[in-house]
């Protein structure tokens, strides 16, 4: 059985390189946001989900206040921003506005970032009905392999799709390769995510979009 703390570790790694990402398309657009869609309720998942609270606690100590249960604002927020690198809910990184796909570049980039974001979604599916933010603490042992092995392939996924942002890969191959991603993850490219790519396929090797 895998180590539940090596997997911890690991699964906040691959979150932070996540995040860093699409951080600066994150902070165009969120920073800018006159409505930020960052919710009480949704910080309270994080600690709420065992592996989530782990997961965060692993990268940050102790950051939750006594007595966040009966706080009515977002726990982790502070005036830059989101203070958790790892151990955020999936939804934190996949959800998607079109006023956020406006801060995406190039196609490959809009691509790219679509694909990532939803990533940590994806890791986290063990199965059907299962996803790791459900799972208690008792539940660990069993899912541990599968744990391991979302993780790796969440790996595996998010360096492939690395190559899409690599001018020195022709456009057929970038072509292969987008087309491998959504065959794998096609709920990362949802309504948002499909305007974006369809403007800017639209201007695609006419200049900068």
């Amino acid at each position: 059985m895998a180590d539940i703390e090596q997997l911890i570790a690991e699964y906040a790694e691959l979150d932070i390189e996540i995040g860093r990402a699409i951080a600066d398309r994150r902070l165009a657009a969120c920073g800018r946001c006159v409505k930020p869609c960052c919710r009480p309720d949704v910080c309270r998942q994080v600690l709420e989900s065992f592996w989530l609270r782990r997961v965060s606690e692993h990268v940050h100590g102790r950051w939750w206040p006594d007595d966040w249960e009966t706080r009515d604002d977002c726990i982790a927020m502070t005036p830059s921003g989101c203070l958790l690198a790892a151990g955020r809910p999936a939804i934190c990184r996949s959800f998607v506005c079109d006023f956020y796909t406006e801060a995406y570049g190039s196609l490959w980039e809009a691509a790219f970032v679509s694909f990532v974001s939803d990533l940590t979604w994806e890791v986290g599916q063990l199965s059907h009905r299962v996803h790791i933010e459900q799972l208690e603490e008792g539940d660990l042992p069993k899912y541990a392999d599968r744990i391991a092995e979302r993780i790796a392939d969440g790996r595996r996924l998010f360096e492939r799709a690395r190559h899409l942002l690599d001018d020195g890969i022709d456009e057929l191959a970038r072509h292969r390769i987008l087309l491998e991603l959504l065959c794998r993850m096609p709920r990362c490219f949802r309504a948002t995510t499909r305007r974006a790519l369809l403007t800017r396929l639209e201007h695609h090797g006419k200049g900068p979009t």
